[in-house]
């Protein structure tokens, strides 16, 4: 009896949860490159176009983008914290906004204070994805470095 089956197809590729960390870098980062785009910030936009290849690489599986992504995701955990350390700073302007917003005539003061408890709430998920992505990048990182993922990432023939 004949076989069948195709010898020369590579091997199916295997569910791996570290893409689901490579994803939602390759997303923020697309969130990001919108902004940046939209306010002139140049300089992060290249950075964000950046993150955008060597993302492109881990999802190919490209021997360099491993190595990229590793050096990436800790260099991106370690913006994230220095960034979150800069927000928390701001602590206690919000009450200091808040004290200013109800010394203001009642109509203004009530609308400078929703705009003070909107911009607070967004500082606050602000803070918690920054708070989530940390151990988020750290354990991309680490991942990409296990040799059973080595192993995953082939030279471009």
């Amino acid at each position: 009896m004949l076989s069948t089956a195709r010898t020369d197809m590579p091997p199916t590729r295997r569910f791996s949860v570290w893409m689901i960390g490579v994803w939602i870098v390759l997303l923020f980062a697309a969130m990001g490159a919108v902004q940046y785009l939209q306010h002139a910030e140049y300089a992060y936009l290249l950075a964000a176009l950046l993150i955008f290849v060597v993302c492109a690489g881990c999802i190919l599986r490209l021997a360099w983008a491993r190595s990229s992504m590793q050096v990436l995701a800790v260099l991106l955990a370690l913006w994230t914290l220095v960034s979150g350390v800069l927000m928390l700073q701001q602590w206690g302007d919000f009450e200091t906004a808040r004290q200013h917003a109800l010394a203001m005539p009642p109509q203004l003061g009530d609308i400078a204070l929703w705009t003070i408890a909107r911009a607070q709430r967004t500082w606050q998920v602000g803070l918690v994805l920054k708070a989530l992505a940390i151990p988020l990048l750290l354990w991309l990182a680490w991942q990409l470095g296990r040799p059973a993922i080595r192993v995953q990432f082939k030279p471009r023939r």
